[in-house]
């Protein structure tokens, strides 16, 4: 299930804290009229809404939405550590299944965004010092990066998919049009998305991946000729693998073999 909150209606703060537990804790049962966002600093927990089980480790985000069962599965680990705030729910606000992207989703990894963290923490310490309408606005910069966030990892999806596909056929050489038809996206897309992703053209990235597994090949079996390695990655002849092996490492395959001796 997701979670889309209003854009129309103002949402209030009504309670906010950081709690810290020295000993195992288990969530309380409980039906909220407000939704309960819940950031854990340190630690591991596991709790349920509505029959779903959600695991939360460092970083995780988890939003239990208004009018719903949630619970605790099991006590979190001793040392745990939660930043958490209640806000109003308000007219506009669905608890359904959408995959719109302005829709955010129940459990977070927010690990890899450091605005997350650092917005939560601003409606919490706003709402401890006592500037409601600063924690109010400070929540609705959150939902609007909480949902950029979802439009990004929308967008990393193709180039994540793209990824996958080269690592899995190391013994092929995929062109930009073959790679766009499998992702159904123009090849413009798939070029702007996979480079956006990676910092890298998807043949530049093919061909960085192919002599790293070359140079793995020549690691692990040092009987292993020259020419099954141009052959087993999906190179057409021994001379071409050599050239992009030497212009990538700055020495022929034969001499990084002789190196490995």
């Amino acid at each position: 299930m997701k979670n889309f909150f209003s854009d129309i209606n103002i949402h209030t703060i009504t309670d906010a804290n950081i709690n810290f537990y020295t000993v195992p804790f288990i969530h309380p049962t409980r039906k909220m009229h407000e939704h309960d966002f819940i950031y854990l600093l340190h630690g591991e927990w596991s709790l349920g809404q509505n029959g779903q089980t959600y695991d939360l480790c460092e970083d995780s985000l988890l939003i239990l939405f208004a009018g719903n069962n949630h619970y605790g599965v099991t006590p979190c680990r001793a040392g745990t550590k939660t930043m958490y705030f209640h806000v109003t729910c308000e007219d506009g606000d669905v608890f359904e299944e959408d995959d719109s992207l302005s829709c955010i989703d129940t459990l977070i990894n927010a690990s890899h965004n450091k605005n997350i963290k650092k917005l939560f923490s601003e409606v919490v310490n706003a709402k401890l010092s006592g500037e409601q309408r600063k924690a109010n606005l400070y929540f609705e910069l959150l939902l609007c990066e909480l949902t950029s966030q979802k439009t990004y990892l929308k967008e990393i999806k193709v180039a994540q998919k793209i990824q996958s596909i080269i690592h899995e056929y190391p013994e092929r050489f995929f062109g930009n049009e073959e790679l766009a038809h499998m992702m159904n996206v123009s090849v413009k897309t798939a070029e702007n998305k996979f480079k956006a992703a990676f910092g890298k053209t998807i043949h530049q990235y093919i061909l960085d991946f192919k002599i790293r597994e070359a140079m793995a090949y020549f690691d692990r079996f040092e009987d292993i000729s020259v020419k099954e390695v141009a052959y087993n990655l999906g190179f057409c002849d021994e001379y071409h693998f050599s050239k992009q092996f030497q212009k990538h490492t700055g020495m022929s395959p034969s001499k990084y073999k002789r190196s490995k001796d």
